[in-house]
Order: structure tokens, then C-alpha cells, then sequence
């Protein structure tokens, strides 16, 4: 069951021409604190190409 989104503004740009949509895939670590999350990273990043830091 997809809920129906709102309609676009009057002064709204439109929709995006053509299909932008890209299929990712990603893995999510939970780290202890923000001490912990500098050392995935610092582990992580010369591994992986593309690296994304976030806080919840």
C-alpha cells in the first residue's frame, strides 16, 4: 500500500525530466560514540571510494 504524494506548488520548478533514480547499495555501522565514529571512518576511507559520515 504506496501513499500518494502532495501535489508540486504552483510556483514549484516542476518534476525532474526523465527517470533520475540510480539503485545504491550501502552498509550502516553503528558506533559507540563520536571517538569510535573517527576511527571506522580513518579505517575505512582509503578502502572505499565513496565514504559518508552521519549522525542521527
Amino acid at each position: 500500500m504506496s501513499a500518494k504524494l502532495p501535489p508540486l506548488p504552483p510556483d514549484c520548478h516542476g518534476r525532474p525530466k526523465g527517470n533520475r533514480y540510480k539503485e545504491q547499495f550501502g552498509v550502516i555501522v553503528v558506533c559507540r560514540d563520536e571517538l569510535h565514529q573517527k576511527a571506522v571512518y580513518e579505517f575505512l576511507k582509503d578502502r572505499f571510494d565513496k565514504i559518508k559520515v552521519v549522525r542521527t
